[in-house]
């Protein structure tokens, strides 16, 4: 669940332009970086849900 609240966070402020990925001073690189932990926090929720059934 942690994983799609900080995807959210790095997508909002990436966007924004408040936040940039280190090193690269780039805030769309940690849009996409932020898009990257949001799918995976949804496929991991997705499946611990699943075998709870």
């Amino acid at each position: 669940m942690g994983n799609v609240l900080f995807g959210i966070i790095f997508i909002v402020g990436g966007l924004s332009g408040n936040l940039a990925l280190l090193g690269t001073n780039s805030g769309p690189a940690l849009a996409a970086v932020g898009a990257g932990l949001l799918i995976w926090g949804i496929v991991q929720v997705s499946k611990s849900r699943s075998q709870q059934d």
